[in-house]
Protein backbone atom coordinates (compact mmCIF):
# COMPACT_ATOMS: atom_id res chain seq x y z
CA UNK A 1 0.00 0.00 0.00
CA UNK A 2 2.68 2.55 0.69
CA UNK A 3 4.18 2.00 -2.75
CA UNK A 4 0.40 2.92 -4.26
CA UNK A 5 0.61 6.22 -2.02
CA UNK A 6 4.25 6.84 -3.15
CA UNK A 7 3.65 6.11 -6.72
CA UNK A 8 0.13 8.05 -6.94
CA UNK A 9 1.86 11.14 -4.89
CA UNK A 10 5.00 10.66 -6.88
CA UNK A 11 3.64 10.70 -9.84
CA UNK A 12 1.06 13.29 -9.32
CA UNK A 13 4.25 15.70 -8.24
CA UNK A 14 6.00 15.10 -11.59
CA UNK A 15 3.09 16.50 -14.00
CA UNK A 16 2.74 20.36 -14.61
CA UNK A 17 -0.93 21.12 -13.46
CA UNK A 18 -1.98 17.91 -12.42
CA UNK A 19 -4.11 18.42 -9.21
CA UNK A 20 -4.56 15.86 -6.03
CA UNK A 21 -7.69 17.44 -5.50
CA UNK A 22 -9.27 17.73 -8.59
CA UNK A 23 -7.70 15.01 -10.86
CA UNK A 24 -8.73 11.19 -10.77
CA UNK A 25 -5.30 9.00 -9.63
CA UNK A 26 -6.29 6.75 -12.49
CA UNK A 27 -5.39 9.56 -15.17
CA UNK A 28 -1.48 9.65 -14.21
CA UNK A 29 -1.46 5.88 -15.69
CA UNK A 30 -3.49 7.19 -18.49
CA UNK A 31 -2.66 6.71 -22.07
CA UNK A 32 -1.30 10.25 -22.51
CA UNK A 33 0.52 10.95 -19.35
CA UNK A 34 4.30 11.42 -19.21
CA UNK A 35 4.31 9.24 -16.20
CA UNK A 36 2.26 6.50 -17.42
CA UNK A 37 4.98 3.61 -16.07
CA UNK A 38 4.65 4.96 -12.20
CA UNK A 39 0.91 5.46 -12.59
CA UNK A 40 0.16 1.98 -13.83
CA UNK A 41 2.92 0.73 -11.12
CA UNK A 42 0.94 2.50 -8.62
CA UNK A 43 -2.34 0.97 -9.25
CA UNK A 44 -0.23 -2.88 -9.79
CA UNK A 45 0.69 -1.96 -5.87
CA UNK A 46 -2.45 -1.62 -5.08
CA UNK A 47 -3.96 -4.76 -7.21
CA UNK A 48 -1.03 -7.01 -4.83
CA UNK A 49 -2.43 -5.19 -1.68
CA UNK A 50 -5.16 -6.40 -2.58
CA UNK A 51 -4.00 -10.54 -3.57
CA UNK A 52 -1.90 -10.68 -0.40
CA UNK A 53 -4.44 -9.50 1.88
CA UNK A 54 -6.33 -12.31 0.30
CA UNK A 55 -3.70 -14.90 0.97
CA UNK A 56 -4.02 -13.92 4.78
CA UNK A 57 -7.43 -14.14 5.17
CA UNK A 58 -7.48 -17.46 3.71
CA UNK A 59 -4.68 -18.68 5.60
CA UNK A 60 -5.28 -16.57 9.12
CA UNK A 61 -9.15 -17.29 8.66
CA UNK A 62 -9.91 -19.84 6.18
CA UNK A 63 -12.85 -17.83 4.91
CA UNK A 64 -12.63 -18.18 1.17
CA UNK A 65 -15.93 -16.70 0.31
CA UNK A 66 -14.00 -12.87 1.95
CA UNK A 67 -10.94 -13.64 0.25
CA UNK A 68 -12.47 -14.54 -3.42
CA UNK A 69 -13.70 -11.45 -2.82
CA UNK A 70 -11.02 -9.47 -2.25
CA UNK A 71 -8.97 -11.25 -4.89
CA UNK A 72 -12.17 -10.10 -7.03
CA UNK A 73 -11.01 -6.23 -6.45
CA UNK A 74 -7.37 -7.14 -6.95
CA UNK A 75 -7.96 -8.34 -10.27
CA UNK A 76 -10.20 -5.09 -10.77
CA UNK A 77 -7.87 -2.87 -9.89
CA UNK A 78 -5.21 -5.08 -12.62
CA UNK A 79 -8.11 -4.27 -15.54
CA UNK A 80 -8.01 -0.72 -14.20
CA UNK A 81 -4.44 -0.40 -14.51
CA UNK A 82 -4.52 -2.26 -17.87
CA UNK A 83 -7.34 -0.63 -19.83
CA UNK A 84 -6.01 3.11 -19.38
CA UNK A 85 -8.30 5.66 -19.90
CA UNK A 86 -7.26 8.23 -22.91
CA UNK A 87 -5.76 11.23 -21.93
CA UNK A 88 -4.16 12.51 -25.02
CA UNK A 89 -3.63 16.24 -23.44
CA UNK A 90 -1.98 14.50 -20.47
CA UNK A 91 -3.73 14.11 -17.15
CA UNK A 92 -4.85 17.57 -15.91
CA UNK A 93 -8.45 17.62 -15.91
CA UNK A 94 -8.24 14.34 -18.21
CA UNK A 95 -12.06 12.59 -17.09
CA UNK A 96 -13.69 15.89 -16.27
CA UNK A 97 -15.76 17.29 -18.87
CA UNK A 98 -19.19 15.59 -19.30
CA UNK A 99 -17.87 14.28 -22.94
CA UNK A 100 -18.61 10.74 -23.17
CA UNK A 101 -15.66 8.21 -22.90
CA UNK A 102 -13.43 8.01 -26.05
CA UNK A 103 -13.03 4.37 -26.76
CA UNK A 104 -14.11 0.81 -25.62
CA UNK A 105 -10.94 0.88 -23.65
CA UNK A 106 -12.10 3.73 -21.59
CA UNK A 107 -15.83 2.32 -21.27
CA UNK A 108 -13.77 -0.69 -19.90
CA UNK A 109 -11.66 1.24 -17.52
CA UNK A 110 -14.72 3.19 -15.96
CA UNK A 111 -16.79 -0.28 -15.56
CA UNK A 112 -13.66 -2.06 -13.83
CA UNK A 113 -13.56 0.99 -11.37
CA UNK A 114 -17.13 0.18 -10.31
CA UNK A 115 -16.36 -3.64 -10.00
CA UNK A 116 -13.75 -2.92 -8.06
CA UNK A 117 -16.07 -1.14 -5.69
CA UNK A 118 -18.51 -3.85 -6.10
CA UNK A 119 -15.86 -6.26 -4.62
CA UNK A 120 -14.80 -4.43 -1.94
CA UNK A 121 -17.96 -3.76 -0.61
CA UNK A 122 -18.87 -7.47 -0.68
CA UNK A 123 -15.93 -8.28 0.86
CA UNK A 124 -16.34 -5.78 3.78
CA UNK A 125 -19.63 -6.44 4.28
CA UNK A 126 -19.09 -10.68 3.93
CA UNK A 127 -16.40 -10.03 6.92
CA UNK A 128 -19.00 -7.85 9.06
CA UNK A 129 -21.45 -10.74 9.18
CA UNK A 130 -19.02 -13.31 9.61
CA UNK A 131 -16.99 -11.51 12.15
CA UNK A 132 -20.48 -10.12 14.46
CA UNK A 133 -21.34 -13.98 14.63
CA UNK A 134 -19.82 -15.55 17.67
CA UNK A 135 -17.23 -18.28 17.03
CA UNK A 136 -15.64 -16.75 13.73
CA UNK A 137 -11.83 -16.76 13.92
CA UNK A 138 -11.91 -12.92 13.04
CA UNK A 139 -12.89 -10.18 16.45
CA UNK A 140 -15.79 -9.00 16.68
CA UNK A 141 -14.54 -5.53 16.76
CA UNK A 142 -13.24 -5.87 12.51
CA UNK A 143 -17.02 -6.46 11.89
CA UNK A 144 -18.01 -3.18 13.33
CA UNK A 145 -15.22 -1.58 11.47
CA UNK A 146 -16.35 -3.15 8.42
CA UNK A 147 -19.70 -1.96 8.57
CA UNK A 148 -18.57 1.79 9.25
CA UNK A 149 -15.65 1.33 6.75
CA UNK A 150 -18.38 0.19 4.08
CA UNK A 151 -20.78 3.31 4.68
CA UNK A 152 -17.71 5.61 3.87
CA UNK A 153 -16.40 3.66 0.69
CA UNK A 154 -20.22 4.35 -0.43
CA UNK A 155 -20.52 7.62 0.85
CA UNK A 156 -17.06 8.86 -0.10
CA UNK A 157 -17.27 7.24 -3.92
CA UNK A 158 -20.39 8.78 -4.58
CA UNK A 159 -18.58 12.20 -4.36
CA UNK A 160 -16.08 11.46 -6.87
CA UNK A 161 -18.47 12.92 -9.59
CA UNK A 162 -18.83 16.48 -7.57
CA UNK A 163 -15.97 19.27 -6.73
CA UNK A 164 -12.73 18.57 -6.01
CA UNK A 165 -13.11 14.55 -7.24
CA UNK A 166 -9.55 13.66 -7.09
CA UNK A 167 -9.85 14.40 -3.16
CA UNK A 168 -13.03 12.51 -3.04
CA UNK A 169 -10.95 10.13 -4.77
CA UNK A 170 -8.52 9.61 -2.68
CA UNK A 171 -10.13 9.64 0.57
CA UNK A 172 -12.44 6.93 -1.03
CA UNK A 173 -8.92 4.63 -1.89
CA UNK A 174 -7.64 6.02 1.64
CA UNK A 175 -10.85 4.38 3.19
CA UNK A 176 -10.56 1.06 1.75
CA UNK A 177 -7.00 0.46 2.07
CA UNK A 178 -7.40 0.83 5.42
CA UNK A 179 -10.04 -1.97 5.84
CA UNK A 180 -7.29 -3.34 3.77
CA UNK A 181 -4.62 -2.90 5.64
CA UNK A 182 -6.50 -3.74 9.01
CA UNK A 183 -8.00 -7.19 7.63
CA UNK A 184 -4.10 -8.15 6.78
CA UNK A 185 -3.16 -7.30 10.07
CA UNK A 186 -5.26 -9.24 11.85
CA UNK A 187 -5.77 -12.14 9.66
CA UNK A 188 -1.24 -12.50 9.55
CA UNK A 189 -1.73 -12.11 13.34
CA UNK A 190 -4.29 -14.58 14.34
CA UNK A 191 -1.96 -16.66 11.80
CA UNK A 192 1.18 -16.14 13.85
CA UNK A 193 -0.44 -16.81 16.97
CA UNK A 194 -1.42 -20.54 15.74
CA UNK A 195 1.96 -21.23 15.20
Amino acid sequence: MLLFWAGVFGAGSLVSGYSARDDYVSSLASRGSPVAALGIGALLANAAAHLATARAVLTGWGSRLCASFVVGAGVAMTVVAVFRQSCPAGPPGCGLTDTPPGDWVDVVHGASVGVYQLFTLAAMLTLAVRALRRGYAAPRWLGWVSVALAVGSVALVAQTNGDHLGMWQRLWLANNLAWLLLVAWTATARERLER
